[in-house]
């Protein structure tokens, strides 16, 4: 949810629009995205979904070769919140 609030307030969306975007996500943190993919990483995606190859390369890279919940959060491999900004940075990596 966070990282769709984000790029929707980022990208000049209104405040109703940015919680109206999260609210699409509220269901997928937990490794509950399809495939059992990051929540933060799954958002990033859908909102740049031309994009979304390179999005998961970036944060690959940021997160030890991992995308799924079950990788990430059981070893420790990087905390949640890191997955956000790891997130919003991959995001912001596209507009570089």
């Amino acid at each position: 949810m966070s990282v769709a609030y984000g790029y929707a307030r980022a990208t000049g969306k209104s405040e109703a629009e940015a919680v109206e975007a999260a609210e699409m996500f509220r269901n997928f943190g937990g490794g509950r995205a399809p495939e059992g993919a990051c929540g933060a990483l799954y958002a990033a995606k859908m909102m740049q979904p031309d994009h979304a190859e390179s999005l998961e390369d970036f944060f690959r890279r940021g997160a030890k070769n991992c995308t799924k919940c079950k990788e990430i959060r059981p070893n420790a491999v990087i905390p949640c919140n890191r997955c956000v900004e790891l997130a919003g940075e991959a995001l912001d990596f596209l507009n570089k």
